[in-house]
């Protein structure tokens, strides 16, 4: 088992492949019965630049992440549509899960200039 041990896990999906999302549901299990039980997982929608092909409905995925007690986004490998907000929503998941870590990293926030948009840079320990 390559992920024993593992603190986070990220599963993902092809948008366009309902068997992509099947195999998707089967890890997403088999995580949940053998992984760490603290375990923080995403489900991960990807390919979202291609909608005309999507055969998995965003409702869909939301709803099972929900059930399952993992958090849903939705990305693009391609045009890198919420990738980094991904990781940075796992580091912060990570950081409250373990908040009492000595060696643990820490999340800086800062302000951007102009239109006030929360955006995170990584990293002091």
């Amino acid at each position: 088992m390559y992920y024993r041990g593992a603190a986070a896990a990220i599963v993902v999906f092809d948008i366009t492949s309902t068997d992509s999302y099947v195999r998707a549901k089967r890890w997403v299990d088999e995580l949940q019965r053998q992984g760490n039980p603290h375990l923080v997982m995403a489900l991960v929608a990807n390919k979202v630049d291609l909608q005309e092909r999507r055969q998995v409905g965003t409702q869909e995925a939301m709803d099972y992440a929900e059930a399952n007690g993992l958090f849903f986004t939705e990305t693009s490998a391609k045009t890198a549509q919420n990738v980094s907000e991904l990781f940075y929503e796992l580091a912060e998941r990570l950081v409250k899960l373990r908040p009492n870590r000595p060696a643990g990293m820490i999340l800086h926030d800062a302000q951007r200039s102009g239109d006030g948009s929360r955006w995170r840079f990584c990293c002091s320990g």
